[in-house]
């Protein structure tokens, strides 16, 4: 009896270490290490130790930042999980937790910048999710986004990386995509891809009445989202109806000329290497150094009708050609690529059928 007992609570202490260990995604026998700062601790393979040290000096200097711009919602430490056994990222509000998912292909190719800007953007999610206490929804995710995307690069001053999103966004409009209905439903706009394209709505709506306002105005948005509607809370935060503000916003970016290109970082900008009509389709060969141009980053405006459309994405022979399909007759068109970075390109064409 006494081996049959003594047996038993040996399987329920191996029971209780393994779905512990399950919950932060570490393998068994994988030991854990931990950096600290004043104000954030890294979690991660002891293996990989080195990975932390690189970027614990960094995160605290953005927590300082991103607790100072969020009205000090963060709590007084973050614990960063940097987890290779799991494919996305978390934010767990009420822990103060955040898990960095490096196990998809790919997830970790931009080395100790692209880790830290992952992290750096859960850090502004928990600051907004505390102070709207925990108001990301469907309706309110496109300016979570923007909100994210702007303290991010503030940050590491890379402002200039937002200023494409005014194009993104003039294009989104002039192809019927851009409004306040539109962006509310979120999954439908974005299909729950988080990137520079899906972020420029919210980007630029905050900007517009960050600038008409003051700095502070929209946190006080995000603050006004406790326990109300997108609507109500825009309205107490920005002192106008939502159609005004949709109408402000809207004209803004209307009024907003697309350059030729923005250089965030000229060596990693789009370039166009070819076009060819085919039939009613115009397909194009862009390189793209970094891999992060994507479908949502290539638009084709028909300069004969002012009609926008989106490229779609398909692979031949290891090469990567965007398609567009373009009405019978158009003739002049302006192809504009944004990538991941913020780099913008922009070519005038003439059709040759």
């Amino acid at each position: 009896m006494e081996t049959m007992f003594r047996s038993g609570r040996l399987l329920v202490s191996a029971l209780c270490l393994l779905v512990g260990m399950s919950g932060t995604g570490f393998a068994p026998a994988q030991q854990l290490g931990r950096v600290n700062s004043d104000h954030v601790t890294i979690e991660l393979p002891a293996e990989r130790e080195l990975v932390g040290r690189g970027l614990i000096g960094d995160l605290e200097r953005c927590y300082v930042y991103m607790n100072r711009s969020i009205g000090g919602a963060l709590p007084r430490r973050v614990t960063v999980t940097l987890d290779w056994g799991a494919a996305e990222n978390r934010c767990n509000r009420r822990a103060g937790h955040i898990t960095i998912g490096l196990g998809r292909p790919g997830a970790d190719a931009g080395g100790k910048d692209g880790i830290f800007h992952a992290i750096a953007r859960e850090m502004a999610r928990l600051g907004l999710l505390n102070i709207s206490e925990g108001a990301a929804r469907e309706d309110t995710e496109f300016l979570f986004e923007g909100m994210i995307e702007i303290l991010v690069h503030e940050f590491d001053h890379s402002s200039r990386s937002l200023e494409s999103a005014w194009a993104i966004a003039k294009l989104l409009d002039a192809g019927e995509g851009l409004g306040l209905a539109r962006q509310r439903s979120w999954t439908d706009f974005s299909g729950g891809v988080r990137n520079h394209r899906n972020a420029a709505p919210g980007i630029t709506f905050l900007k517009t009445f960050r600038d008409l306002q003051g700095r502070t105005r929209p946190v006080k948005f995000f603050e006004a989202l406790k326990k109300r509607s997108l609507l109500k809370a825009l309205e107490i935060a920005f002192k106008a109806s939502g159609d005004e503000l949709e109408r402000v916003w809207l004209e803004r970016v209307r009024d907003y000329r697309i350059p030729e290109e923005i250089l965030v970082d000229e060596a990693r900008a789009p370039r166009l290497v070819r076009i060819e009509s085919v039939e009613e389709n115009l397909r194009m060969v862009i390189e793209d150094t970094d891999g992060d141009l994507g479908a949502g980053g290539v638009f084709v405006r028909d300069e004969g009708t002012g009609g926008v459309f989106q490229a779609r994405e398909e692979k031949e022979n290891d090469t990567l050609v965007y398609t567009v399909p373009l009405p019978a007759g158009t003739g002049s068109v302006t192809i504009v690529a944004v990538d991941e970075a913020g780099n913008l390109r922009s070519w005038s064409e003439t059709l040759v059928r």
